[in-house]
């Protein structure tokens, strides 16, 4: 199979590589950096805010496009504006115009986020219609592109295959160190200081290399364009997570630790998706826990 990413070695785009030179598949990788870690076939230096992708034989061959690019998710990178329009949006949109234009014929993937669902205090997990259609207020620039993607990908009509997988929060032991997961293990390991919310947001977990494992057996099993929810298969508390953290390593956190920090997703209290229209067809449902791989970070 032949295999184009684009975008590289962000956590997605690593873990998907990774998983393909696995599998022995033909990969191909467009992206500012050459790749770190991965085996690939082709790689094409490109900045895709001043250049657009040739569509070339190479990308019109592939069986499975992956849109893996993306800016805003780490809000203290403090990413531009237009920054997060342009590689969220507006570059995966010209990148649909363009394959429509060359009659691609193969699958398009491109992500998610619940976080575009906003505020929520309702403990149901959201179904992808309801995500969709939500006018819930959301507070940052990531949160609006990220919807507007999702709404393009279910109002547009493209000749081929897309697939747009809505994601929960992702961990792995490659992630950005200042994420909530790799944050309190390494202050654990150094008895530094540690510093939250309230930490009472209800929020999804599952691991990097299942996102990778369901793109594969969704290629296999056929799956249907649409818009697809990847539920996490462990519902925590960022109060909770970080308890379990502790207690993995034989330790117990402080109460004090809690109610420090300030954060702008406090208002998304609970954020919960329902991955059975996406698990069923494929029939496949993550199976990795934190506590099976968090002695790897």
């Amino acid at each position: 199979m032949k295999i184009s990413i684009i975008g590289s070695n962000g956590l997605l785009s690593t873990t998907i590589g990774k998983y393909c030179n696995k599998l022995d598949y033909q990969v191909s990788v467009y992206g500012l950096d050459e790749p770190k870690g991965i085996k690939y076939d082709k790689f094409v230096k490109i900045d895709l805010i001043k250049e657009n992708i040739e569509i070339d034989d190479e990308i019109i061959n592939s069986d499975m496009i992956i849109y893996a690019a993306g800016a805003g998710i780490q809000s203290n990178l403090k990413e531009a504006d237009d920054l997060i329009y342009n590689l969220n949006v507006f570059v995966p949109v010209k990148l649909c115009t363009a394959l429509k234009h060359k009659n691609y014929s193969g699958r398009f993937v491109t992500f998610g986020s619940y976080f575009e669902f906003g505020e929520s205090n309702n403990e149901k997990s959201c179904t992808e219609e309801e995500l969709i259609a939500s006018a819930n207020r959301v507070p940052s620039t990531y949160c609006v592109s990220k919807r507007m993607l999702t709404r393009y990908i279910s109002s547009a009509e493209l000749p081929f295959t897309t697939w747009h997988f809505i994601l929960p929060t992702i961990y792995g032991e490659r992630e950005n160190p200042k994420r909530l997961i790799p944050y309190v293990i390494n202050a654990i390991k150094s008895d530094g200081e540690l510093s939250f919310t309230a930490g009472d947001q209800v929020r999804q977990y599952v691991y990097i290399d299942e996102i990778a494992t369901i793109l594969i057996k969704a290629y296999e099993k056929g799956l249907p364009k649409g818009i697809y929810n990847v539920a996490g298969n462990e519902t925590l508390t960022v109060k909770e997570i970080v308890t379990k953290l502790f207690n993995l390593f034989g330790k117990c956190p402080k109460d004090e630790m809690f109610g420090k920090a300030q954060r702008t997703d406090t208002g998304m209290k609970v954020l919960k998706l329902c991955g059975d229209k996406l698990y069923e067809f494929i029939g496949y449902k993550p199976q990795t826990m934190i506590a099976d791989v968090y002695d790897r970070y």
